[in-house]
């Protein structure tokens, strides 16, 4: 059923947000442990994955409104994996690598099947859903076979299943989304839902640096550089953030992937420092 109304972000999606940012604040201790070209390495290749697994939930609930038990069920089993993402971080290159794959393949495989629930009940975005679920499927299976293989092998898949997932929406983007493109007030939102969670984090962060520490000059002055840093991060990005770059997706693909890689950039510095309306479619 096709709507046309205000959107905005649901308790739910609330919740899986909060739980992806448990699994980037796991990241992010990584980092603080090893702040090397190893760790910086480490960090990007175990974020990457976590951050595109929140770009495939999001995109789909901004696309398709659906708020029935199953959805429901399936948003928190994809909690529950990103749980055990969060705890399969530390070594996640390591000895927790195959559940860190396994995690990650399983909150993409519950996308698959969403996208063949909508493919039912929404006869208008087969196209759609039928490309993603074969791209999205094919990678969550590279994904799966790399949980049994040798760590160097893993990794070589990790890559490839990635470039499948993030090349999957690429490709077919033109010709499939022209009349589901995401909603240009709830994916604004989303993506500021997500980014006042992580600037959290970064509080989170000062605090827990300066907790073991005495009271000093020092260090009163550097917790309140760390606050002031998240401050102005916080004021830059809501003070200006709109969804215009949402509202050009169909005059300009540049910009909206722009929009998209910002983040992540944006994303991954807040870590370091430890409207309108729209056609969507709907069904119960």
């Amino acid at each position: 059923m096709e709507s046309f109304k205000e959107r905005h972000v649901t308790w739910l999606e609330n919740f899986y947000d909060l739980s992806v940012s448990i699994v980037v604040y796991q990241i992010s201790r990584n980092l603080t442990q090893d702040v090397s070209i190893h760790g910086v390495l480490s960090f990007i290749i175990l974020f990457i994955p976590v951050w595109w697994s929140w770009i495939g939930v999001t995109f789909y609930s901004t696309r398709f409104e659906t708020d029935d038990l199953i959805h429901r069920l399936f948003m928190l089993l994809q909690i529950t994996a990103s749980a055990f993402m969060a705890v399969s971080v530390p070594d996640g290159l390591g000895k927790n690598s195959e559940w860190f794959a396994l995690s990650y393949a399983v909150i993409r495989i519950i996308l698959v099947i969403e996208y063949l629930r909508t493919r039912r009940h929404v006869p208008s975005a087969n196209n759609l859903t039928t490309r993603y679920s074969i791209g999205f499927s094919i990678s969550a299976v590279i994904w799966i076979i790399s949980a049994i293989t040798p760590p160097q092998i893993r990794l070589i898949l990790w890559v490839i299943g990635l470039t499948i997932d993030v090349g999957t929406p690429l490709i077919f983007t033109k010709n499939t989304t022209l009349h589901f493109t995401p909603h240009v007030q709830h994916l604004p939102e989303r993506f500021g839902s997500f980014t006042i969670i992580v600037l959290g984090i970064s509080i989170l962060g000062v605090v827990n640096g300066i907790a073991p520490h005495n009271w000093t000059l020092y260090s009163i002055l550097s917790s309140g550089l760390g606050l002031g840093i998240a401050f102005s991060l916080w004021w830059i990005y809501f003070d200006s953030v709109d969804g215009s770059e949402i509202r050009d997706l169909q005059k300009n693909k540049r910009i909206y992937i722009s929009y998209m890689a910002l983040h992540t950039f944006s994303i991954n510095n807040w870590i370091y420092c430890d409207r309108g309306k729209c056609r969507t479619s709907s069904f119960k």
